[in-house]
C-alpha cells in the first residue's frame, strides 16, 4: 500500500512522520536525494533535513545521481526502508530523474509500499504535471526536460510554502491562476499531504510539536 509524506518544508513537518510511518524509524536507512538542489542557490533546507532525519535517529545515504551509476542508485532505492526527495528546482530534478532512468525504480518501490517523503520538489514530481509550478521554480534550469507529465503517484497538484516569507507570493499566484482548473493542495510549511493508498489526508503539525 501507497506511503506518501509529502511535504513543502521537511524540517517544520517531520514530527508527524513516525506517527504516520506507524513504528520506530530509529536506524531506519534512508536513501536521500539532494538532486533538486544543484541547480539553486539558496539550498540551506538540504542540511536542515539532514538534521530532522538525525533526531529520528535514521541513518543517510546520499544520492549522487552524477556521480553513480543508474544500477548503484537503483540498488540503494530498493535496499534502503524509505526514500527522501529533497526541496529545489521541479523541473530540473524530473530532467535528472528521467535521464538517469530512475522514475521507474521509484514508482515501483513507492506502489510496493516503501515509505516516500517528498520535500516541496519532491512532492510536486508526484503530481499529474508540474508544468504549474512554473510561476515557482525556472523552467529554464531543465532546457532538455521534454515533458511536464509527472509520476501522476496523486491525483491533486500540492502547492508548497503558502504563506512562507520568501515563497509565498508565488505560491499565491499559482492558486489564483489555477484554482478553476486544477485540483489544488495548497500547503504551508507546517502542513503535510499524507497518502495512505488511496486516501488522502492534509496534517497540521500542532505548536506543541514544533
Amino acid at each position: 500500500m501507497k506511503k506518501m509524506f509529502l511535504c513543502s518544508s521537511f524540517k517544520d513537518s517531520y514530527s508527524l512522520l513516525s506517527d504516520f510511518a506507524g513504528e520506530s524509524l530509529k536506524g531506519k536507512s534512508v536513501t536521500f536525494f539532494p538532486t533538486a538542489s544543484a541547480v539553486e542557490e539558496v539550498t540551506h533546507y538540504v542540511e536542515a533535513a539532514k538534521e530532522a532525519f538525525q533526531q529520528l535517529g535514521m541513518q543517510l545515504e546520499i544520492v549522487h545521481i552524477d556521480e553513480q551509476s543508474a544500477e548503484e542508485i537503483t540498488q540503494l532505492i530498493k535496499q534502503n526502508d524509505v526514500i527522501y526527495v529533497s526541496g529545489g528546482n521541479t523541473f530540473y530534478l524530473l530532467h535528472e530523474l528521467r535521464k538517469h532512468r530512475l522514475d521507474d525504480v521509484l514508482k515501483e518501490e513507492i506502489n510496493n509500499g516503501k515509505l516516500y517523503i517528498g520535500e516541496s520538489a519532491g512532492s510536486i514530481i508526484m503530481a499529474p504535471s508540474i508544468e504549474y509550478i512554473s510561476l515557482m521554480d525556472d523552467q529554464e534550469k531543465a532546457p532538455e526536460l521534454s515533458s511536464f507529465q509527472g509520476f501522476n503517484e496523486i491525483s491533486r497538484y500540492p502547492v508548497l510554502h503558502v504563506h512562507n516569507a520568501y515563497l509565498g507570493e508565488a505560491a499565491q499566484h499559482i492558486m489564483e491562476k489555477h484554482q478553476q482548473t486544477l485540483d489544488l493542495c495548497p500547503l504551508t510549511d507546517e502542513q503535510v499531504l499524507l497518502i495512505t493508498g488511496e486516501q488522502a489526508e492534509v496534517k497540521l503539525v500542532k505548536s506543541s510539536q514544533l
